[in-house]
């Protein structure tokens, strides 16, 4: 599986590939820009959404990037209870996100 990973890497593809990826970081300043955030606060939100974070987590038992693999793959237990409950929990944060601005 990793080999396959690697195509898609400039510098580590057995093939050629024009649409491999390349780190931002190796990249010249004029070529494109890595944003890394500076904000250092830690305040409740940021607590509060980490802990909703990790609940979420527990309670399914699946990290959400492989849950959407298996959803896209076509899972029914992904697709019919994962997947909506991924998306009102992305629309509610949204919209508490909105209410405080």
């Amino acid at each position: 599986v990793s080999w396959i990973g690697y195509q898609f890497v400039a510098g580590h593809s057995t093939f050629k590939n024009p649409k491999a990826l390349t780190c931002p970081l190796m990249m010249k300043k004029s070529v494109g820009k890595f944003n890394v955030p500076t904000n250092k606060v830690i305040d409740a939100n940021l607590v509060f959404g980490e802990a909703l974070f990790g609940l979420g987590w527990g309670i399914g038992g699946l990290c959400p990037g492989p849950a959407l693999f298996l959803a896209g793959a076509g899972f029914p237990h992904m697709l019919f209870r994962w997947w909506p409950s991924f998306f009102v929990g992305s629309w509610l944060a949204q919209k508490m996100k909105d209410r405080q601005s």
